[in-house]
């Protein structure tokens, strides 16, 4: 299922998908992730810190339709 975070006046997809012995997590974007960064690493606020928080990956934009089947393996590699 996909839904919408907001940050800096933008919204960005956000999808839940349910991992095998983790459970159910929430993946979004790789612009929405850069967005959270500053060059040198750091968060660009508390806000921030907040988003990130809740996003358990960030995968490419292409990505974010494919069906969770396709996802899940990869996402599991994420954990390792």
């Amino acid at each position: 299922m996909m839904n919408k975070i907001e940050f800096q006046d933008m919204e960005f997809p956000v999808r839940e998908i349910e991992l095998p012995e983790i459970g159910t997590v929430l993946i979004s974007t790789t612009t929405l992730n850069e967005l959270l960064m500053t060059k040198v690493g750091g968060y660009v606020s508390d806000e921030a810190i907040s988003v990130d928080e809740r996003i358990y990956c960030f995968i490419d934009e292409d990505a974010m339709g494919l069906p969770d089947d396709a996802l899940v393996a990869p996402l599991m590699e994420f954990s390792a």
